[in-house]
């Protein structure tokens, strides 16, 4: 049975267990500051609570959903807030936090990293296998097993480096090669080896990371910065991309390309070959 009413926002725990954003909450809170200061109070959009599961806890309601409008409430001084209060277990309200987070805003990588590792760690210590673990966890998120098994390595970045990735200053995909290139490092070195390996990577160009991610699948945790660098630098010999040419110097392309000897090429062959001569001041 679902009810809505207004319910007294000191009742509400807003400290949840089970809602997922549990990244970028001060940011989150903020925004909403801002848009009761300007648009006012809503009042058609309610928050979810569940009665606490803690029965010794001096709340009446855990936060489900909708924990950055309760917080934005309590630092405003509303005494009141609308709630949706449901009678739901830790599973049902994980994936109802998920879905109503994810409807809002992306989760961060993080996040997903977090709940992924918990929700499968769960369930093998349930007794299913890693595969079956990874199954029930991407339904209960609602999310592919592919993405269950995408950012489940991130969770043992440090945080500083799980904050770049929430950052965008460093993507994903290079993330998860750097764990895992890492694996088999021992504890005390683990975090200064992704560090080190982060710092790398970052300032690269995309052409030289797609490089520096099939680098990093090939080494061990034993490779320094200088390894990298050195392979990397076998990798990226010749680099391929690509250039968009404006219709309009197509024919000065093809003259320039009658003039080196190369009667009958393609475009691709004779820009790169333009680029080349250019490269190596020739």
């Amino acid at each position: 049975m679902v009810e809505i009413k207004n319910i007294a926002t000191a009742s509400i725990d807003p400290k949840s267990t089970v809602n997922v954003r549990r990244s970028q909450v001060k940011e989150g809170v903020e925004k909403v500051k801002l848009s009761i200061a300007e648009h006012g109070f809503w009042r058609r959009n309610p928050i979810v609570v569940r009665p606490h599961p803690d029965s010794a806890s001096e709340y009446e309601y855990e936060v489900v959903a909708g924990q950055c409008r309760l917080k934005a409430c309590l630092a405003l001084g509303i005494e009141q807030i609308p709630a949706e209060i449901q009678e739901i277990d830790d599973d049902n309200a994980i994936r109802l936090s998920w879905a109503e987070n994810e409807g809002r805003s992306p989760i961060t990588p993080s996040d997903k990293a977090y709940w992924a590792d918990i929700i499968t760690t769960k369930y093998r210590k349930q007794g299913k296998n890693k595969g079956e673990s990874r199954t029930q966890a991407a339904k209960d998120l609602g999310v592919s097993v592919p993405t269950i098994i995408k950012y489940q390595p991130l969770c043992v970045l440090p945080d500083d480096v799980m904050r770049m990735v929430d950052d965008k200053k460093l993507r994903v995909d290079d993330a998860v090669a750097i764990v895992e290139s890492c694996v088999g490092a021992q504890d005390q070195e683990l975090e200064q080896k992704i560090r080190e390996r982060a710092e790398w990577i970052m300032p690269l160009d995309q052409h030289h990371k797609k490089a520096a991610v099939k680098v990093l699948k090939e080494v061990g945790p034993k490779a320094s910065i200088d390894d990298l660098d050195k392979k990397l630098a076998g990798e990226t010999k010749n680099i391929t991309f690509e250039v968009t040419i404006p219709e309009a110097l197509h024919p000065r392309l093809k003259k320039w390309g009658d003039d080196k000897g190369l009667i009958g090429a393609s475009e691709s062959l004779i820009g790169s070959s333009m680029v080349a001569t250019m490269l190596s001041g020739r």
